[in-house]
């Protein structure tokens, strides 16, 4: 409760058309600074872990959620912190929220980058290494081979295309319809190559054929129907329902 009556006080006290500007510059602030993040962690991935012939790549569902999602919560301090700082850069604005500030204790310009410095420390001695490992796990195709990386390893498996066991595919409703092409390699390793970039996947189609060429598995698609199978792209239902090679 003493948390919530000194956010109020907090919001009761910001009368002035300044803070629309401070909450335009956080705002800015916070979308920079996680669009920024998530770029570096992307860069990270393609160019340290993604082998540099892989036409098709990607992180799993939990790694892309750690990968990308975490840095948020660094991000938050950190445009924030950008943000107050561009408003008090303005002596007017300055003059004004200094005058706010000293109606509710530790809330003036010093104080609230002091706190926001030290929960931005925080979040990012928690987020950055959630973020790596989410970075870490991803999976390539190249004309060769298939590269998977779990989360924790230091290492990423190498299988030649000639270990795909199996190829299920199929499609989900829930929020959104999701389409599947789950692969099954020897030793139990599932890839699904449509979950984060089907469109990607679509595009890539003919070279993951070509590479699958000669070898033999399992194909079913089993799971492709219900609702979802409606509003699939022409192009997706196609490639989805056949045996990507004979």
């Amino acid at each position: 409760m003493g948390y919530l009556s000194k956010a109020r006080q907090r919001a009761q006290r910001r009368q002035s058309s300044w803070n629309l500007l401070l909450a335009l510059f956080c705002l800015m602030g916070v979308g920079g600074t996680w669009a920024g993040i998530a770029h570096l962690i992307r860069e990270y991935r393609r160019l340290f872990l993604t082998p540099p012939d892989a036409f098709l790549f990607s992180g799993t569902r939990i790694g892309n959620i750690l990968a990308f999602v975490t840095p948020l919560f660094p991000s938050l301090a950190i445009g924030l912190i950008i943000g107050n700082f561009l408003v008090w850069c303005i002596p007017a604005a300055r003059a004004t929220l200094d005058k706010e500030a000293t109606e509710v204790k530790r809330s003036d310009f010093q104080s609230s980058q002091l706190a926001l410095a030290k929960f931005g420390a925080f979040a990012i001695a928690i987020g950055l290494p959630l973020s790596l490992a989410g970075a870490n796990n991803f999976w390539a195709l190249t004309p060769d081979r298939i590269d998977y990386r779990p989360m924790l390893s230091a290492t990423t498996q190498h299988h030649d295309w000639s270990n795909v066991e199996s190829i299920e595919t199929g499609c989900s409703t829930g929020r959104r319809t999701s389409f599947h092409f789950l692969v099954t390699l020897n030793g139990g390793t599932h890839i699904d190559l449509m979950e984060e970039s089907p469109r990607e996947f679509s595009a890539a189609y003919p070279r993951i054929q070509s590479a699958l060429d000669g070898h033999s598995y399992r194909f079913s698609s089993s799971r492709l129907g219900g609702t979802c199978v409606t509003s699939a792209p022409p192009r997706w239902l196609e490639l989805l329902s056949k045996r990507p090679t004979q």
